[in-house]
């Protein structure tokens, strides 16, 4: 199914943000140029070496920049890229503003030498029905990956070099982002239910596409949607899967953001968007994680012991994923004088994990009570449960009632009370129906 929803309403960009880091002259981004060697066809590479990279991002070019950017002096010949991005998709890489950043925020930044070819697959394979030789399409090409997952934005875009243009810096590339693949949500948490939209869009040339959203865990994968753009139908769609599809103009970013719905554990993995176009393709992944807290039950409750007897309490927790959780047991002094101390019960013990069939995992934890005295009375026992769906411990607790330690409380008195009341009521009514009293005696015998 494949439905549409207004690209504007997904491209909002985070304020507060600057775009790159601003030097001198364009936004700059310090990368890594990575080179594998070694290896045949569909295999690993016998090894891989890694360059300090510098990008320049521009907008359209309208022919050589007046100014020459200064470069820094550190860097190898070849590894400075100025990169026209007609479309801003690079631009949009999110850092704090000024450039201040804590450790991790900072995008992570790979480029690599890039091959066009054509597309085996099925639904693409209507692109380049001529089958005409990658090698007409000029080159060289490359392929740029910028992540910032912290920021909530990653984009790959595949490069053109000009081999018209020359720069006054002869170890600067000069290069087109012609195709960028790029997703405001490259990290997602979801509860188990809940419907999920995987962002993805692109920026291109005006010509016909292909879409592919394949899922993978764990080593295996899976196409989970495909949508062949010239025919315009879909070749895989997965139940509960569906495609948000919306072309833009010329220069604007089209749409192919995917929908799960009611998400459950085995929704959990890696989403791969990828667009492919005549002799090109480019991907993002997007991480869907899945969290459900869990549900804590405490019996027996409530808890009645004679004194010098042992007792044992279960804690239940059910239906939590992932599968750590923590369970600990604390006990709490009876009284005014004990009531700020706590302490662990030391005799604990839990069974296994079950695992449901719904995914989600369940235990039982339990505690063992030492023979119980009248002081004990009013000692509450309590079940904290830690998981990572949690923002704060799960609690469960009970009172310790010691048969006979004490006399009744005020709720029991009160009780007691009312109930005499109304046996005291029900006896005299019942009395004066059995026993009439002396008055209606006379009455019956002038009669």
């Amino acid at each position: 199914m494949t439905s549409f929803v207004p690209v504007g309403a997904l491209a909002l960009l985070l304020p507060g943000f600057a775009l790159c880091l601003a030097l001198a002259g364009p936004p700059r981004l310090s990368c890594w140029f990575v080179e594998e060697a070694g290896g045949r066809m569909g295999m690993m590479p016998s090894s891989v070496t890694q360059h300090r990279a510098l990008l320049l991002l521009r907008g359209a070019r309208g022919g050589l920049p007046e100014t020459e950017p200064e470069l820094p002096p550190d860097l190898e010949p070849g590894m400075v890229f100025d990169i026209t991005d007609p479309s801003g998709a690079l631009h949009r890489v999110p850092l704090p503003a000024g450039g201040r950043s804590k450790e991790g925020e900072l995008p992570s930044c790979e480029i690599n030498a890039y091959t066009p070819q054509e597309a085996h697959v099925p639904w693409a394979a209507g692109l380049t029905p001529e089958h005409r030789s990658p090698l007409g399409l000029g080159g060289p090409w490359f392929i740029s990956s910028v992540q910032a997952p912290a920021r909530g934005y990653g984009v790959s875009a595949v490069l053109k070099s000009e081999e018209a243009a020359t720069s006054q810096q002869p170890a600067v590339i000069m290069a087109t982002a012609v195709l960028s693949v790029f997703s405001r949500t490259p990290h997602l948490h979801s509860r188990l239910g809940r419907n999920v939209l995987l962002d993805c869009g692109f920026t291109a040339p005006p010509g016909p596409f292909s879409v592919e959203w394949r899922y993978q865990y764990r080593g295996a994968g899976r196409v989970v949607l495909a949508y062949d753009g010239v025919s315009g139908r879909a070749h895989v769609a997965e139940e509960g899967a569906q495609l948000f599809l919306e072309e833009g103009r010329a220069g604007a970013d089209t749409n192919v953001s995917l929908r799960l719905s009611q998400v459950g554990v085995r929704h959990e993995g890696t989403y791969i968007c990828t667009i492919y176009l005549p002799h090109l393709h480019a991907q993002q992944a997007l991480e869907l994680r899945i969290s459900e807290p869990p549900m804590v039950t405490l019996h027996p409750d409530p808890l009645s012991v004679a004194p010098g007897a042992p007792a044992e309490l279960a804690c239940e927790v059910s239906g939590y994923y992932p599968l750590d959780v923590t369970v600990s047991w604390l006990r709490r002094g009876p009284g005014e004088a004990g009531g700020d101390l706590l302490e662990y019960v030391t005799e604990t013990w839990e069974s296994g994990h079950r695992h449901g069939p719904d995914g989600t995992y369940s235990l039982s934890s339990f505690a063992r009570l030492a023979p119980v005295q009248p002081r004990d009375h009013g000692a509450t026992y309590s079940c904290h449960v830690t998981h990572a769906a949690l923002a704060t411990p799960a609690r469960r607790s009970v009172r310790l009632r010691v048969a006979g330690a004490t006399g009744p409380s005020l709720e029991d008195a009160i009780g007691m009370f009312l109930a005499a009341f109304l046996l005291y009521g029900l006896f005299r009514l019942l009395g004066n129906k059995v026993c009439p009293s002396g008055a209606e005696e006379k009455s019956k015998k002038s009669e």
